[in-house]
C-alpha cells in the first residue's frame, strides 16, 4: 500500500466508533438530567436501578448496530488491502491469510467497542457503566441536597463525559485514549502486519535478501533518518526491534518493499531524502510559532480532534438543555475558525472527513454559525497587524496554562486569571493592557494601564509568583516580556494572554540561572539591534523582532526557560 491509501484506510477506520458516542452520549445526558429532579431518595433508587438496566440495553443495542457496520467496513478494508498489496496471483495460502485475519479483527474490534471507559464526576477513569452510575448519583446528590441548582448540576455531571466523548480507554500503562483511536490503531495496525506478511511473501517468492523502506514528506522524528533507505534481512529484523514504532505499525505511514541488495536501486537518491529532511525542518510559521511539516500535520490533528469533542458537548447540551450550549456553540465556531485559519496559513488542506461527528448535522452547524455571529465585534488593522476585540467567545476559547511550579487546581485557577485579564480590558479601548500577578496559594493583584497603552507595570511581589497581561495582537512572549521574567527573581513565570483566545507561556524550571539567562539575552540584542524599531526601515525591524522572539523560544530550555501555546 502506499501512503495515501494508508490515509484512505485510516479515515474509513475513524467512522467505526462515532455512532455508538453518539447513541451513548444522548441516553446518558437525557438520564441524568430526568434523574436531577427525583429529590426522594427511595424513588431514585428505584429509578437508578431501571435507568441502568435500560442504559445496558441501549448500550448493547448501539454496540450491536455498530458491530454490523464494522463487519462490513473490515471485510471491505480486508479486501482493499489484499488487491493493492498482493502483487502476484492470489492463491490457497493468501486467501487462508486474509479470511483469519478478518475473524481475528472483527473479535477484537468487537473488545474494542465493548470495553468503553470514560471519566466520571470526580475525574476519574472507569468503566463506561460505572461512569454512568457516578454521573447519576452526583446530579441526585447536589441536587437533593441543595449544594448545586439542577442545570449546573447536569453541567457538572455531563461535562467530563461529554469532553472524553464517552469513548476513553485506560491503558496499561495507566494513559488514557480515546476509543476511536484504540479502534482505528488495532485495525491499522492489523492492515500494516496483513500487507507486512504478503510483502514477506513477495520477498521469499523472488528470493530477496533485502527491504526498502518507504519515504514520505512531512515524517516524524523518529523514522526520518532510515526512510527511503535500504536493509539487510538482518539488519531490517535488528532495526524494526529496535524501533519505538515498527516499520508499518502504530500510526507508521512507512512500507517496506522486497529487494535484492546490491541489484535493486534505491527509489530515492541521497540528495533527494537530505531534501526532504530539509523541507521538514523548515516547515512553516504560524502565528509567530515554527512547525516542522511533520509538526503543522500534528497541531492540525489536535485542532480536529477539539472540534470533534466541542461538538459531542453541544449535542450533550442539547440534550440536556444545558445553560452552557450558547457558551459552547461560540467556541465551536472559534475552533473551526482557527482551523481554517492555521490550514490556510500553512498550506495544509482542509480535513472535512476527520472533523465528522456523529449526530451533529447541518441544523448543529447553522445554530453555532448564527451564536458566533451575534456575539462578534471587529478587529482593527493596524500596519499589517491585527488587534483583536475582545469577546465572550475569545475570553472563553482561552486554554488552561501547564506552569510545571504549579498544581492541577492552580493551573485551573490561572485559567480564571487569563480570562479575567481579558474582561478587565473589554470594554476599554483596544490596545489596553492588564496584567495580574498571583502566588500559588490563590493570592492575586491586578493592574491596569491607561487607555489604549499598549504597556504597563506592576511591582514585583515579596513572594514567588506569577503573571499573565494581554495581547491585542494575540501574538506570542515579545523579548520585554522574557526581559521582565529574567529580571523579577520572584517571578517564576509568565503568560501572554491573547485577545483571540491565545496563551503563551514562559517559566522557570530546573537549570535555570538568573546570570547566565541574562547573558544570552543581551547576547540576542546584540544579534537583533533593530528589534525595538528604532530605524525607518520598519519592514526589517518587524523581522528582527520576530527572529528574536522565535530564537528565545526555541533555545530557552538550553537556560531554563520553558516556553508552551
Amino acid at each position: 500500500m502506499t501512503q495515501e491509501q494508508r490515509d484512505g484506510l485510516n479515515d474509513a477506520a475513524l467512522a467505526l466508533t462515532e455512532p455508538i458516542i453518539e447513541d451513548l452520549l444522548k441516553d446518558i445526558s437525557r438520564r441524568i438530567k430526568k434523574a436531577g429532579a427525583i429529590t426522594d431518595t427511595a424513588e431514585y433508587e428505584i429509578y437508578r436501578v431501571q435507568a441502568l438496566g435500560e442504559s445496558k440495553e441501549a448500550m448493547a443495542e448501539a454496540i450491536a448496530r455498530q458491530l454490523e457496520i464494522s463487519e462490513e467496513v473490515i471485510d471491505s478494508l480486508l479486501d482493499y488491502v489484499v488487491d493493492n498489496s498482493a502483487r502476484f496471483e492470489d492463491n490457497e495460502y493468501l486467501q487462508q491469510l486474509s479470511e483469519g485475519y478478518a475473524e481475528v479483527m472483527k473479535t477484537r474490534t468487537a473488545e474494542q467497542l465493548k470495553d468503553l471507559w470514560a471519566t466520571a464526576p470526580d475525574g476519574k477513569t472507569v468503566p463506561i457503566q460505572d461512569a454512568y452510575a457516578k454521573a447519576l448519583d452526583f446530579a441526585f446528590r447536589q441536587t437533593a441536597t441543595g449544594a448545586l441548582d439542577l442545570n449546573t448540576a447536569i453541567r457538572r455531571a455531563v461535562g467530563p463525559l461529554a469532553k472524553r466523548g464517552l469513548r476513553t480507554i485506560e491503558q496499561k500503562n495507566g494513559r488514557s485514549v480515546g476509543i476511536e483511536y484504540a479502534c482505528r490503531r488495532y485495525l491499522m495496525d492489523q492492515m500494516g502486519q496483513l500487507d507486512n506478511a504478503i510483502q514477506q511473501q513477495n520477498h521469499d517468492r523472488l528470493g530477496c535478501d533485502g527491504w526498502e523502506i518507504s519515504a514520505h514528506a512531512a515524517c516524524a522524528p523518529d523514522h526520518e533518518p532510515i526512510q527511503g533507505r535500504q536493509f539487510t534481512d538482518e539488519e531490517f529484523e535488528a532495526l524494526n526491534a529496535s524501533l519505538q514504532r515498527p516499520i508499518g505499525r502504530l500510526n507508521c505511514r512507512h512500507v517496506a518493499d522486497p529487494v535484492l541488495i546490491g541489484v535493486d536501486t534505491p527509489v530515492y537518491s541521497d540528495e533527494e531524502l537530505t531534501q526532504m529532511a530539509a523541507d521538514n525542518e523548515k516547515g512553516v510559521t504560524y502565528n509567530g510559532k515554527h512547525y516542522t511539516l511533520y509538526g503543522a500535520g500534528q497541531e492540525q490533528a489536535a485542532i480536529e480532534n477539539a472540534i470533534r469533542q466541542m461538538r459531542r458537548q453541544v449535542l450533550a447540551d442539547e440534550e440536556s438543555g444545558s445553560d452552557d450550549l450558547q457558551k459552547h456553540q461560540i467556541r465551536l465556531r472559534v475552533l473551526q475558525s482557527e482551523y481554517s485559519r492555521f490550514c490556510r496559513a500553512t498550506g495544509r488542506r482542509t480535513r472535512t472527513e476527520r472533523l465528522y461527528t456523529a449526530g451533529f448535522g447541518r441544523s448543529q452547524a447553522s445554530k453555532a454559525v448564527w451564536t458566533y455571529r451575534r456575539n462578534a465585534v471587529s478587529d482593527v488593522q493596524i500596519q499589517g497587524h491585527t488587534l483583536y476585540s475582545v469577546t465572550e467567545e475569545r475570553i472563553q476559547a482561552v486554554p488552561k496554562p501547564f506552569f510545571q511550579g504549579l498544581s492541577n487546581k492552580a493551573n485551573e485557577q490561572a485559567q480564571e486569571y487569563a480570562r479575567q485579564v481579558l474582561r478587565r480590558v473589554q470594554n476599554q479601548k483596544l490596545g489596553t493592557e492588564a496584567i495580574v500577578d498571583f502566588t500559588a496559594d490563590g493570592h492575586a493583584r491586578y493592574t491596569i494601564g491607561g487607555s489604549g497603552k499598549m504597556q504597563v507595570a506592576s511591582p514585583e511581589l515579596s513572594a514567588p509568583y506569577y503573571s499573565l497581561h494581554n495581547h491585542a495582537s494575540n501574538d506570542i512572549l515579545s523579548p520585554e516580556d522574557v526581559q521582565r521574567l529574567i529580571r523579577r527573581p520572584n517571578m517564576k513565570g509568565l503568560g501572554a494572554v491573547g485577545h483571540a483566545g491565545a496563551l503563551y507561556t514562559c517559566e522557570k524550571v530546573y537549570g535555570y540561572d538568573q546570570e547566565r539567562a541574562n547573558r544570552w539575552l543581551q547576547s540576542l540584542k546584540k544579534k537583533y539591534p533593530l528589534y525595538k524599531g528604532d530605524t525607518d526601515d520598519l519592514e526589517k525591524a518587524l523581522a528582527q523582532r520576530i527572529a528574536f522572539a522565535e530564537e528565545l523560544r526555541r533555545d530557552g530550555a538550553k537556560y531554563g526557560l520553558v516556553f508552551s501555546g
